[in-house]
């Protein structure tokens, strides 16, 4: 009996699925694949402040960064770095004192940490941590969406954007010199670093789209000369804006690339811009005469807004700034006045339906 002839199209290929792969490899070793489950939409208007209260009575000397799985904050202390749980519990992960920066990386093995102008990488999985040794001093860290490699804002004759692997093999500069580089983080891709920069007199002079593996530089167009903040949202669509108005400051949302925004709240003295993690909230502070604080989540579209807190500053300062940092479940904002130039406690606020 003769063999029946072979379909060419469905007979086995034995070096059609090794060529696919070698296809398939680089293009996937080209971006950053992050699984990361985002929680579910929830407009303000089904919220309510559960409890607001201390997370610890030491005294911040950074921003806030949350834990992955939002049980943890970590924050720089005259001690040194600590992590502190929901639950009371602490521990010192660092003892450099008096950080500036910390960013805990949504991998949850590595807190990036800025000390005396100097990057540190801890490593909670090993244990130990590693100093970065980059040419100047680092004003700013962000992890990328998969953890492991980030962006630092370096000065050093100029202000420069580099990039920085987390076990350290690989060190690049990507952007510059500036005269100085805001606002620091990453598009969801992972193949795209936000960056706002201003002029000598401190004006906004454009966004930039700086693509990590290649020369694309694309400056984005800027709402304002006069931002204060600029935040690229979770998904990368939009950006907020604290923008100076004649009388206060306007909380402003525009899509990326548009020329048309939308102003969701006004105020006095706003500060500390921060998306929820759903991309679809904002929160943000504002101060009252240097002595109290309130502290508000408000949709993006405006639709709706609550206060979570209203509280008077540990330390009163006619220069005190207020920061907010949403938790990765969407339900607790952290905020105090460490985020900024000002050093105090840090508190959250836990959010639930009503």
């Amino acid at each position: 009996m003769s063999r029946p002839a072979r379909n060419p199209v469905t007979a086995p290929q034995p070096l059609r699925w090794l060529a696919t792969l070698l296809v398939v490899i680089p293009v996937v070793s080209g971006c950053q694949v992050a699984v990361r489950r985002v929680p579910k939409p929830e407009p303000v208007v089904t919220l309510r402040v559960a409890e607001a209260r201390r997370a610890s009575d030491r005294v911040a000397t950074s921003n806030t960064t949350w834990s992955p799985d939002s049980r943890s904050v970590a924050f720089g202390t005259p001690e040194g770095v600590v992590v502190v749980g929901l639950d009371g519990a602490e521990r010192r992960i660092l003892a450099a004192p008096h950080a500036t920066w910390v960013d805990w990386s949504r991998s949850g093995r590595w807190v990036a940490v800025i000390s005396g102008g100097s990057l540190w990488l801890v490593d909670l999985v090993r244990g130990g941590a590693r100093r970065v040794d980059l040419p100047g001093v680092v004003r700013s860290f962000r992890w990328s969406p998969a953890g492991d490699r980030g962006a630092a804002v370096v000065e050093f004759r100029g202000v420069w954007l580099w990039l920085v692997s987390a076990e350290g093999g690989l060190r690049r500069r990507l952007f510059g010199p500036a005269h100085s580089l805001y606002d620091l983080d990453w598009f969801p891709d992972g193949l795209y670093v936000f960056a706002r920069a201003e002029d000598p007199v401190g004006r906004t002079v454009t966004l930039w789209r700086v693509r990590v593996a290649g020369p694309d530089r694309r400056p984005l167009r800027v709402l304002s000369a006069t931002v204060l903040q600029a935040q690229l949202s979770p998904h990368g669509r939009t950006v907020a804006y604290l923008v100076a108005e004649e009388e206060g400051v306007a909380l402003a949302v525009q899509p990326v690339g548009s020329g048309r925004a939308v102003t969701v709240a006004r105020g006095g003295r706003l500060w500390g811009l921060s998306w929820s993690p759903q991309g679809d909230k904002l929160s943000y502070a504002e101060v009252e005469g240097g002595e109290r604080a309130a502290v508000w989540i408000v949709d993006a579209d405006g639709s709706s807004r609550l206060q979570v807190a209203d509280y008077a500053l540990e330390f009163p300062d006619p220069d005190a700034s207020v920061g907010t940092a949403w938790s990765p479940s969407g339900r607790a904002v952290a905020f105090g006045t460490g985020f900024a130039h000002r050093a105090g406690p840090v508190w959250v606020a836990r959010l639930e339906r009503r």
